[in-house]
C-alpha cells in the first residue's frame, strides 16, 4: 500500500489545520468516494467544505471516474472569485 500527498487551500487549509496530508493508497488505485472517505476520517471538519471544492489530482481537475494512484498529488481547491 502507498500513499497520495493532498493539499489543501484556502478555506480547506484553515478547516484541516494544516497546509498538506497524506493518504492511504492501495497499488491498484482508490476511487474519489473511497479518497474523500479516508480524508474526512483524519479531517472531519472538511466535511462542509466537500460539495464546494474542486478536487484536483497531479494539476488537473479530477474528470469522473477518475481514480488515484499512489505518488498522485491531491489539492482540494475551493470556489474562488476575483475581479
Amino acid at each position: 500500500m502507498g500513499e497520495l500527498r493532498v493539499l489543501f487551500f484556502a478555506a480547506a487549509r484553515q478547516a484541516a489545520g494544516c497546509a498538506d496530508a497524506t493518504v492511504a493508497c492501495e497499488a491498484e488505485g482508490i476511487c474519489e468516494a473511497v479518497f474523500w472517505e479516508r480524508l474526512l476520517a483524519s479531517y472531519p471538519s472538511l466535511a462542509s467544505l466537500r460539495g464546494s471544492v474542486r478536487v484536483a489530482k497531479n494539476c488537473e481537475y479530477l474528470a469522473a471516474g477518475e481514480d488515484f494512484r499512489p505518488g498522485d498529488e491531491a489539492a482540494l481547491i475551493p470556489p474562488v472569485s476575483g475581479g
